[in-house]
């Protein structure tokens, strides 16, 4: 799978052939985003499930570009997220499983939403 998105090298002697490879390119990278965008929420949210301990949610690399479980809540707090704000207040609130589930969910959704390429390119990765 193509991960970046379509360079334009310049001209061939052969123009058709040019258009094709960019429209191959570009229908390549579309593709990539799209599964990326579908993909993306739930391999985070199985990462942050598999969080067992305290250092663990700290823990730098175990997220998609060098990030921690704590980079991810506060992301999402910097980009005044209401959904994981909200979720976040209830569970404070109510610490119980069912809260703390939506907080994952909400914060595997808002990462996701921000770096789905970045997530689902290191998963696939990772799975070779």
């Amino acid at each position: 799978m193509n991960a970046r998105p379509p360079i334009y090298l310049g001209p061939t002697p052969n123009p058709h052939a040019d258009a094709e490879r960019w429209n191959d390119e570009e229908e390549a990278a579309d593709a990539l985003h799209q599964t990326a965008a579908v993909q993306a929420p739930g391999i985070i949210l199985k990462q942050l499930k598999a969080i067992k301990t305290p250092a663990g949610w700290f823990e730098k690399k175990r997220f998609a570009i060098y990030n921690s479980a704590q980079d991810i809540l506060q992301g999402a707090f910097n980009d005044s997220n209401d959904d994981v704000s909200d979720r976040y207040a209830e569970f404070m609130v109510d610490a119980t499983p069912a809260a703390r589930e939506k907080l994952l969910e909400a914060m595997a959704a808002w990462f996701a939403s921000v770096y789905a390429v970045e997530i689902y390119t290191d998963h696939m990765e990772d799975q070779q």
